[in-house]
C-alpha cells in the first residue's frame, strides 16, 4: 500500500529519524514501538499528510484513518462535534495551501521540491479525517459505554478513559484501508481493552499500533517496527517473540562491537610501536607497514556500540524492613459518593504482598488507593495501618501537589536536598537540563511518570501504593518498573490495567465488583484461570 523512501524528520537541527526505507503491506497488522520521545506520533503524521518530511512517500489508491494523538486532544475547550468539524476546516485549509504551493512555478521546475509537495497532496487526500461516519461513530461508542450527553461536553472536562474512546469512535467509524492507532489502550479498563482487541481481529484488515500495553500487542500485532537510534528496524515476529530476540540481538551487537574495538585498538596500538621504530631506524619499510595497519583499522566494520543509544533507567526502591504482619486492616468498610462503591469489606493486606486493585472505571479502584493513604475517609468502618509506615505514592496525575511548582523546587521540598545533590538522579531518570525548572502542570504524560517514580525511589518506603503506574511510560521503563517492584522487600498495593504487568507483579488481586471487594491469590493469569 505506502513505499516509504529515505524519510528524515527532525526538529531544531536534530533528526528523530533519518532514511527509513520500508514498505507497508495490505493484510499486516504491526507494533509500532520504542522509547517515549523518540518520534513514532511524528511519523504517524508524516504517513498521514501532517507533516513535512525530507524523502518520498508513495501511496497507492488507499484510505488511511489517523486517531489523533492524545496530547492533542487533552485540554480541548470544545465538544466532541466542534472538534471534528474544526478538523475537517483544517484538512481543507491545508489542501489548498499544497494545491497552491504545488501551482507556483518556481516549485515547478524543482523536481525535488515539486515531488515532496507532491507526495504530502497525495498523503492528505488518503486521510480520511474528516469523513466520520456519525451511525457508525454511534455504535462504537454504544459499544464503548459513551452515552450522547458526552458528545456535547467540552472534551477537556472529560476523563481520561472517555477522551481514550471519543479519539478511538472517531477512527474507527471511518472507511478506511489503514488504520493508524496512537497509544489506543491508555486509560481503558480491561474489559474495554479486551473488546477493542476482539474488534481489531474481526474488523480490521491493516493496522499500525503505538502502544505500551504488551498483552494488548501480542493479540492484535504479527509483526513489529521498532524505532531506536534514529532508524527503524523491521521484526517479523509477535511482540513476546520479539522481546527475545531483540535481547539476544543487543547482545550479539554488544559482543560484535567490544570485539571489534579490540582489534581495532591492537591494530593502532600496532601501528603507532611500528611508526616509532620508524623514526628511530629511519626504515621506510616499517613507515609502510604502520600505514597500512592504521588503514586496516579504520575500514575495519563500524558498529554502534548498543549502551550509546539503549539508555534504559533502572529503577530501585529502597525499603524499610517489617517483621512479618497485617500493614492494613479493613473493618467492615463501605464507601459511597452518589451511589454505593463497595460496602462490608473486612480484609488484611500483610508485609511482602504485591496486591493488584482491579475492576471497571468507576468502581473506586483510585479511591480505594486513596482511602489507605488516609486521604479520604470511609464512609463506614474503618481502616487500621501500621503507625510506623513509611507510604510512597503514586499519582499519575501529581494532583497531590500544587502544580505551579516546578520539578525542582518539589524534590527540594521533598527531600531536603540541595540542588546539586538533585541533579544526578534527575539525569539518570531521563530528564534533560531544561526540565529542571519547568513547572509541573507542563509537564507531559511521561514525564509525569518518571517524577512520580524518582520522588519514590529517592527515600526509603516500606510500603508503596500505586495509580496506574504504567501510563504512559514506555515498553522499557515499564519493565524496569516490574523488575524493581519485584524486588522490593515491602508491601505493593496498585491499580493497573495493563495485564502483562499485572501477571509479572501481583501476588494477590483485588476486584471491585457488586459493590463488593473479591479477594484471589495469585497473579492475572491466576485470577483468570479461577473466574473461568
Amino acid at each position: 500500500m505506502i513505499s516509504i523512501q529515505n524519510l528524515s524528520k527532525g526538529f531544531e537541527k536534530e533528526n528523530l529519524f533519518e532514511d527509513i526505507n520500508l514498505v507497508i503491506h495490505l493484510n499486516e497488522r504491526i507494533a509500532f514501538v520504542g522509547k517515549n520521545g523518540a518520534g513514532k506520533t511524528t511519523f504517524f503524521n508524516c504517513l498521514a499528510g501532517n507533516e513535512h518530511f525530507e524523502g518520498r512517500i508513495l501511496v497507492s489508491d488507499i484510505k488511511i484513518s489517523l486517531m489523533e494523538q492524545e496530547q492533542n486532544f487533552a485540554n480541548l475547550d470544545k465538544t466532541f462535534m466542534e472538534y471534528l468539524m474544526d478538523k475537517e476546516l483544517r484538512h481543507e485549509e491545508r489542501k489548498t495551501h499544497l494545491e497552491r504551493e504545488i501551482g507556483n512555478p518556481q516549485i515547478y521546475e524543482d523536481e525535488g521540491k515539486f515531488n515532496s509537495l507532491m507526495d504530502e497532496y497525495n498523503l492528505l487526500l488518503t486521510d480520511v479525517s474528516f469523513d466520520v461516519q456519525q451511525v457508525t461513530t454511534r455504535e462504537i461508542l454504544d459499544k464503548l459505554g459513551i452515552d450522547d450527553t458526552l458528545m456535547n461536553q467540552e472534551i477537556s472536562t472529560l476523563s481520561g478513559g472517555q477522551k481514550t474512546k471519543l479519539r478511538l469512535a472517531e477512527c474507527l467509524s471511518k472507511r478506511a484501508d489503514l488504520y493508524l492507532l496512537d497509544e489506543p489502550t491508555n486509560n481503558l479498563d480491561i474489559g474495554t481493552r479486551e473488546w477493542l482487541e476482539g474488534y481489531i481481529k474481526e474488523k480490521i484488515i491493516s493496522l499500525i499500533v503505538i502502544s505500551h500495553d504488551r498483552y494488548f500487542l501480542n493479540r492484535v500485532a504479527s509483526k513489529v517496527w521498532d524505532l531506536e537510534n534514529q532508524t527503524i528496524k523491521e521484526w517479523s515476529y509477535p511482540f513476546s517473540l520479539y522481546s527475545k530476540k531483540k535481547k539476544d540481538y543487543l547482545a550479539a551487537l554488544q559482543k560484535r562491537y567490544e570485539s571489534i574495538k579490540a582489534k581495532k585498538e591492537a591494530l593502532l596500538a600496532s601501528a603507532k610501536e611500528k611508526r616509532e621504530w620508524a623514526r628511530i631506524k629511519g626504515s621506510k619499510t616499517l613507515r609502510i607497514l604502520a600505514d597500512r595497519l592504521e588503514r586496516d583499522a579504520n575500514n575495519l566494520e563500524d558498529v554502534k556500540n548498543p549502551h550509546d543509544f539503549i539508555k534504559d533507567i533502572k529503577i530501585n526502591f529502597g525499603s524499610l524492613e517489617l517483621h512479618k504482619c497485617v500493614v492494613f486492616r479493613l473493618e467492615d468498610v463501605s464507601k459511597s459518593f452518589d451511589k454505593i462503591l463497595f460496602q462490608g469489606v473486612n480484609l488484611n493486606i500483610e508485609f511482602g504482598e504485591k496486591v493488584c486493585v482491579l475492576g471497571k472505571n468507576g468502581m473506586g479502584k483510585s479511591t480505594f488507593l486513596k482511602m489507605l493513604m488516609g486521604l479520604i475517609p470511609p464512609t463506614g468502618g474503618k481502616i487500621i495501618g501500621r503507625h510506623d509506615l513509611s507510604v510512597g505514592y503514586f499519582d499519575q496525575e501529581l494532583s497531590d501537589i500544587d502544580r505551579d511548582c516546578t520539578v525542582m523546587d518539589l524534590l527540594v521540598k521533598e527531600t531536603g536536598k540541595d540542588e546539586s545533590k538533585l541533579i544526578a538522579p534527575l539525569v539518570k531518570y531521563g530528564f534533560e537540563k531544561n526540565v529542571f525548572h519547568k513547572k509541573i502542570k507542563f509537564l507531559s504524560g511521561g514525564e509525569k511518570g518518571r517524577l512520580n517514580l524518582l520522588r519514590i525511589s529517592l527515600e526509603k518506603k516500606n510500603v508503596l501504593i500505586l495509580d496506574e503506574p504504567t501510563n504512559n511510560l514506555d515498553i522499557y521503563l515499564v519493565e524496569s518498573l516490574e523488575m524493581a517492584l519485584k524486588d522490593f522487600g515491602g508491601t505493593v498495593v496498585f491499580v493497573s490495567h495493563d495485564r502483562y504487568f499485572v501477571d509479572r507483579v501481583a501476588t494477590r488481586v483485588l476486584e471491585i465488583k457488586d459493590k463488593k471487594i473479591h479477594s484471589f491469590k495469585g497473579n492475572y493469569s491466576e485470577y483468570i484461570g479461577v473466574k473461568k
